[in-house]
């Protein structure tokens, strides 16, 4: 197993906000990376100091053999940075082939290598056909896009995206994921990317690692992370309609493991088989002559967050 970054404990402050504590993270040869973590948890101070955009306090980064702070120049010839601010990383009044071929002579690269590059990646995402057209007339996904093209240019083996589909249409987004996917399993090529959206997480990464409050206490592939809560399904009724007695006795029914507090005015009961503990505890109701709302949940990503983090101060999109 190659490791293409080791960062480790990292400390990040500003002022006496500290964003990051202790925060260590490797990314393999290969594999797609996703730092999860709601807004403000520390995701993009993380990333941007991997990409020598911050300097860090304390702790250290090799990216494939080099040290960030000894070695800057040579880093950021290894890896590609997409980050959130679209609009300010390009230059509005030039056209797309302008912006790109501009960027690509700051990297260096050759005329010949520059033109090969554009034309395949824009073939690779269908973008041939805008190349012509001023960055400030294209739209939301369009400029994402450029940005996302301008990063892989020099075919870095190591990229960054801070939340690279962040408030595109599901259709764009979508297109830009299979890219990321054939980036790696083609191409070769270590991504690591922050999000929030956890379906996309799901989708995408490899292994996840849990951000909170400037930590990431936990790292794992999405089914590891789901698994540590000890169900994948979940029946759940209203809370509202349950007496004590109801629930004390719905606990002991064969297919229930446990409950656990997910959602305001849920009770949310584990169980070892969907069907079969959806019948068990429906028949415990009617028994009781309660009539209440009722819900099959399987384990998602922002239940494995609560279970290894033990809080959430705000809500995942999915």
């Amino acid at each position: 197993m190659t490791l293409y970054l080791q960062a480790s404990n990292l400390r990040k402050t500003y002022g006496r906000v500290v964003a990051l504590e202790d925060a260590s993270l490797d990314v393999r040869q290969g594999e797609i990376m996703a730092l999860l973590g709601p807004n403000g948890a520390g995701k993009t101070t993380f990333i941007k100091i991997l990409a020598t955009l911050l300097v860090k306090d304390a702790g250290s980064v090799n990216v494939l053999g080099y040290d960030v702070d000894a070695r800057p120049e040579e880093v950021r010839h290894l890896v590609g940075y997409v980050g959130q601010d679209t609009e300010r990383s390009a230059y509005a009044r030039l056209t797309v082939l302008e912006n790109l071929r501009f960027f690509g002579r700051l990297r260096g690269l050759p005329e010949a290598t520059i033109e090969q590059q554009i034309e395949k990646l824009a073939v690779q995402f269908d973008f041939t056909s805008h190349l012509d057209k001023q960055f400030v007339t294209l739209s939301g996904g369009q400029k994402q896009t450029v940005v996302i093209l301008r990063a892989l240019l020099h075919e870095p083996p190591l990229v960054f995206l801070d939340e690279p589909t962040k408030g595109l249409d599901p259709i764009v987004a979508r297109r830009i994921r299979v890219f990321l996917r054939r980036l790696v399993n083609v191409d070769g090529k270590s991504l690591l990317l922050t999000s929030h959206v956890l379906s996309e997480v799901d989708e995408l990464a490899d292994r996840v690692a849990l951000i909170h409050q400037g930590r990431i206490p936990t790292v794992g592939t999405s089914r590891e992370l789901k698994a540590a809560i000890g169900a994948v399904e979940f029946v759940e009724v209203e809370a509202a309609a349950l007496t004590p007695a109801v629930h004390a006795e719905i606990l002991q029914l064969e297919p229930v493991l446990f409950d656990v507090e997910r959602e305001p005015g849920w009770a949310s009961f584990a169980v070892n088989d969907g069907m079969g503990g959806a019948e068990a505890i429906l028949q415990t109701l009617r028994r009781a002559g309660i009539s209440a709302g009722f819900r099959l949940h399987y384990a998602t990503l922002e239940d494995a967050f609560l279970h290894h983090i033990g809080e959430l101060t705000e809500r995942f999109d999915r």
